[in-house]
């Protein structure tokens, strides 16, 4: 278990210092209380021995007095786990909103590159399973600190030879655990690993359970996840097999000490160097100062566990997150009600040295409809990417009314910009507040106007609580085209002053898409749009369009202009018919 990280979790617990303290006194009480048990048990059995029946009162008031200590040690046990489960259960909430506040703050490209089923399982899973390890490692740790130093107190008080001796032979037990568990946190760190893809896998099956069943792929996908499983059962296996046999492996080396230490005594009581209830006593001390090392050791399992939990968390949490805005990052966009967009000289790579855009460069105009079109790969939906500052470029400038938009803080950037992407997402909540997802603010009745100008008040008037209906993005009796349609809605009530549609109208009919043309240049009128379509139809009627061809330029005009000229465009309407392009 790294020391870095010890630490660092005693921050967490730092923030709660004095229920700390609290617990870590009333964990000493409980121990101390319980080692006065041993001492007046032996002094009660010397009183049995010499004459019962003389000290029968004195016997009697030790046997109460043994029962009121253990009874003080329950109450303070009871109230030290109620505060040990509170700093747990605090420390895994601030893990916990500390991993899901990372998510905003990461880059679009983290995201991208990363399983969601991952970050599900870190926050979750392994936050619970933190939890789970640091109450059973509270609970245990400072009584059992408390426990050894009393013990080894008394036990040199009572008879020096006796704890001399269960003092040197104790390290043997500590070094046992050591070469057994030296493998048990790399087994379970690859554990936590195999566990978050098996959770990715299961999101992905279930998220795509159509194509499974079209592709006839019900075979392959359980020997995938098969296989998976596997891993992990091999992987836990083992970590669970190394961890559990360190408890047995301890037990067996302090049962020889406890057996050493009856045997001292047995000869001490024999030769008349100590009482019988002295040495009861130091058998019951020997258990006692032992116990913490073996209740330590069987929770082993599941401190390993969290360790390499809390070290995936950590590790997440401490990823690189987004640039923060530079000083000069407070420029406020001019006349934003007229939004001309220029990109100068672009490149960009996803991969360094793997150029995705080559000097890029061209101007939409304030009020213009542009199309961006070209084959798949081409580097359309990137352009996309740089203009909402999901990513930087690595040369040249964006500008918006001649503005670097990396001098506008991000939030007005975006606050202007509607996007429209191919794959529809919605919130779990009923039509009106996905209408209202950009301004909850919203009049109804405007969120009504918007439904209406596009189409989408004709199915949503079917649904049986209109409005009010519950919708996700995984509904299955709700078509594409419709959640297209209100997806589109969402964006005309947000009302933004630049409309971006990312192959928008490509899960719509031939009716539908007639319906969202009607309504996008309604809400285009005296606004700049980008269009992004592998249909033709839906792009002829835009001021520019502009085409990409393997990260570049290839040509840029209106669509009567780009035909006259037979270049590339033209080639892809014949190709298609005017059908579409890919």
């Amino acid at each position: 278990m790294k020391t870095k990280t010890v630490k660092r979790l005693l921050g967490y617990l730092g923030k709660s210092s004095w229920l700390v303290i609290l617990s870590m006194l009333l964990a000493g009480a409980y121990a101390a209380l319980s080692m006065l048990i041993p001492y007046y048990a032996g002094k009660t059995i010397d009183l049995i021995d010499d004459n019962v029946s003389a000290n029968i009162g004195t016997v009697l008031y030790k046997v109460l007095l043994i029962a009121g200590i253990a009874l003080a040690g329950a109450v303070c046990q009871f109230i030290m786990l109620r505060i040990n489960n509170k700093l747990s259960y605090d420390v895994i909430t601030r893990l916990k909103n500390e991993a899901y506040g990372k998510i905003r703050k990461l880059p679009i490209s983290y995201i991208d590159r990363s399983e969601t089923g991952h970050i599900q399982s870190l926050v979750i899973n392994d936050c619970e399973t933190v939890g789970d390890g640091m109450i059973l490692f509270l609970n245990q740790f400072g009584s059992g600190i408390v426990s050894i130093g009393v013990t080894l107190v008394i036990m040199f008080v009572l008879n020096w030879k006796i704890a001399l001796y269960v003092l040197l032979f104790t390290p043997v037990s500590f070094i046992v655990a050591y070469f057994i568990s030296s493998g048990t946190y790399k087994s379970f760190r690859k554990a936590s690993e195999i566990r978050s893809r098996q959770t990715s896998y299961i999101g992905e099956s279930c998220f795509r359970f159509r194509e499974c069943k079209v592709y006839d792929l019900r075979g392959r996908t359980v020997e995938a996840f098969d296989g998976i499983n596997e891993d992990y059962r091999k992987t836990s296996s083992k970590a669970t097999f190394l961890s559990s046999i360190t408890n047995p492996s301890t037990r067996f080396v302090n049962a020889l000490i406890y057996a050493g230490v009856a045997l001292i005594g047995a000869l001490g009581v024999i030769n008349g160097n100590m009482t019988v209830g002295i040495m009861s006593s130091l058998l019951m001390y020997a258990n006692q100062f032992m116990k913490p090392f073996n209740d330590l050791s069987s929770v082993f399992t599941e401190l390993s566990d969290s360790f390499a939990c809390l070290d995936r968390i950590f590790a997440f949490v401490d990823e690189k997150e987004i640039e923060a805005e530079q000083d000069n990052g407070s420029a406020v966009i001019k006349d934003p009600d007229n939004i001309r967009i220029e990109f100068r000289h672009v490149t960009f790579s996803y991969v360094p040295g793997k150029p995705v855009l080559k000097d890029v460069s061209f101007v939409i105009e304030p009020g213009q409809k542009a199309a961006i079109v070209g084959p798949t790969g081409g580097g359309k939906s990137t352009v996309i990417n740089l203009l909402l500052r999901y990513y930087h470029v690595d040369s040249g400038e964006i500008l918006i009314n001649d503005v670097d938009i990396y001098k506008i803080p991000r939030r007005e950037l975006r606050s202007i910009i509607g996007l429209v992407a191919q794959d529809n997402w919605f919130k779990n909540g009923t039509v009106m507040e996905n209408i209202k997802y950009g301004r909850p603010d919203l009049d109804d009745d405007k969120a009504y106007e918007a439904a209406r100008r596009t189409g989408a008040a004709s199915f949503i008037d079917n649904l049986p609580a209109r409005y009010d209906e519950s919708v996700d993005s995984d509904r299955d009796d709700i078509s594409e085209g419709q959640k297209q349609l209100l997806s589109i809605t969402r964006i005309m009530a947000y009302d933004p002053e630049v409309i971006i549609l990312d192959e928008a109208t490509s899960s719509v009919d031939i009716l539908t898409e007639v319906k969202i043309q009607k309504a996008v240049k309604e809400v285009l009128a005296g606004r700049t749009g980008i269009i992004i379509a592998h249909r033709l139809s839906t792009i002829i009627d835009c001021d520019k369009i502009i085409v990409i061809d393997k990260g570049q330029i290839s040509e840029i005009g209106p669509h009567e202009e780009l035909i006259k000229s037979g270049g590339f465009y033209s080639r892809l309407y014949e190709a298609y018919g005017g059908l579409g392009v890919e």
